[in-house]
């Protein structure tokens, strides 16, 4: 039971597919409304399936009527977290009351986040990783590369608090480097932003992008700014693409990017609302040939710790419990 649209879940041969209304959109209250009506179609599609599931595997806290269903009819079920529950905002005063009253097996993405979750009965942490086809286009991209990128690469929604500004302000600081951004967003939002920041010539941006290899292979450092004080990140899909192409990154010293990057072994952890520290560790990994080569090599050793085939078989044997 999914939405519609490419993603992760999309074109498994051997599935029957089941899909919801749930869409995101910009205006909140449409979303709102969405998400309403989206768990009351979950809510009734998992309830009349009583008795033909071993395990309801509930994907994010997003889909809070599955849980309803399966309690009423008495079902197994396990929660894999990917967000912050601690979020003030209304929705999620009824996620975390649903998690607290009836979680009984959970997964989380991250130790930081599993730390945030005090309710959790019997949890355990289990990475995210990426799919198997990115990963044989990295690998075999590694196989045959000839020399390092020259980009400074962002890859962000366009929010305030994903540190947009900051990328924009540090290519201004910055013009012997050639930066780069990633934004989900349209081509006007994006236009507009371009617009709006006064962008310097050295800087291009994108707007929403399916295929983000190639901007991988052209970059050379990978920076992740979210606001540590409006934004921590429970962990960073992102920063572990960026790492099976050997580029280090810079990301905020909270949260989950911590449990990927780690501090002057294969990429900076720093407040990323400072500006000038920003400007001097960029400044390090982009002059630095040697200290750069030794991140480099320890970003493409990390980044074998997340395997697909470690992340399913910790699910599996889990649930198997």
């Amino acid at each position: 039971i999914t939405s519609r649209g490419d993603g992760f879940l999309s074109d498994i041969d051997g599935l029957k597919y089941n899909y919801s209304c749930y869409k995101w959109f910009n205006n909140r209250f449409l979303t709102l409304i969405v998400i309403v009506l989206s768990n009351i179609e979950i809510f009734f599609k998992v309830l009349f399936k009583k008795g033909k599931y071993d395990i309801v595997y509930i994907n994010t806290v997003t889909p809070v009527a599955a849980v309803w269903a399966c309690k009423l009819i008495k079902q197994k079920f396990v929660y894999h977290v990917h967000e912050n529950m601690q979020q003030n905002k209304p929705l999620y005063n009824i996620y975390r009351w649903t998690y607290k009253k009836f979680n009984k097996k959970s997964i989380f993405v991250s130790n930081y986040l599993k730390s945030l979750s005090a309710n959790c009965r019997d949890g355990i942490v289990v990475h995210n990783s990426l799919d198997g086809m990115f990963l044989n286009i990295a690998n075999e991209y590694m196989n045959n590369k000839k020399a390092d990128g020259e980009t400074i690469l962002i890859v962000a929604s366009l929010r305030y608090f994903k540190g947009v500004y900051e990328f924009v302000k540090l290519a201004n600081y910055l013009p012997q480097y050639k930066f780069v951004m990633v934004l989900n967003a349209t081509e006007k939002e994006v236009d507009d932003f371009r617009l709006e920041t006064s962008a310097s010539s050295n800087i291009t941006m994108y707007s929403t992008q399916k295929n983000l290899h190639p901007f991988y292979q052209n970059a050379k450092l990978l920076l992740q700014l979210s606001h540590p004080n409006s934004c921590i990140e429970t962990f960073g899909l992102t920063i572990l693409e960026a790492m099976v192409y050997g580029i280090p990154a810079i990301v905020p010293n909270v949260g989950g990017p911590l449990e990927l990057i780690d501090n002057n072994i294969n990429g900076f952890t720093i407040n990323t609302l400072d500006l000038e520290l920003l400007k001097e560790k960029v400044k390090l990994l982009m002059s630095d040939d040697l200290l750069y080569s030794e991140f480099s090599k320890a970003s493409l050793t990390k980044s074998t710790l997340f395997t697909v085939k470690n992340m399913i078989n910790n699910i599996e044997n889990y649930i198997e419990e």
